[in-house]
């Protein structure tokens, strides 16, 4: 299936071409499950693993010492920071799945209108070089 996308034309294409110039957009619900997956993984790494890791002995010196209180503040910093990257990546898997799940019934949405209302075109068009 082909789409114009805001008028963006890709340029000519072969001369036997029907629509040359029309952007074919295809997304692939897999490889957004792939990515969601990726974010899943990597948000569990960060909270099981390296964010446990990273809690410090507990024990204060009692003697203010200003190297203590700056590698402290450095530690309590990458602990935030890397708290906020898991966070990230959960609602990143949340998104990737989402949109995974919506573009594949869309598609199969718009492949069972086409097919409905011009099943000649159709046939020709899912089983060309049209279909995936």
């Amino acid at each position: 299936m082909r789409t114009r996308l805001n008028g963006w034309d890709e340029g000519p294409g072969p001369a036997d071409a029907a629509h040359a110039g029309m952007f074919d957009l295809e997304v692939d619900p897999g490889a957004l499950r792939l990515l969601a997956t990726e974010s899943r993984v990597l948000a569990d790494q960060l909270t099981r693993v390296v964010l446990p890791a990273l809690q410090g002995d507990g024990e204060e010196t009692g003697a203010a010492l200003e190297s203590e209180v700056a590698l402290r503040s450095v530690l309590s910093a990458w602990r935030d920071r890397l708290g906020d990257v898991a966070e990230e990546c959960v609602r990143l898997d949340e998104g990737f799945t989402a949109a995974a799940g919506g573009f594949a019934e869309t598609e199969a949405r718009a492949r069972a209108e086409i097919q409905r209302a011009t099943p000649d075109w159709a046939a020709e068009l899912l089983t060309g070089d049209g279909g995936r």
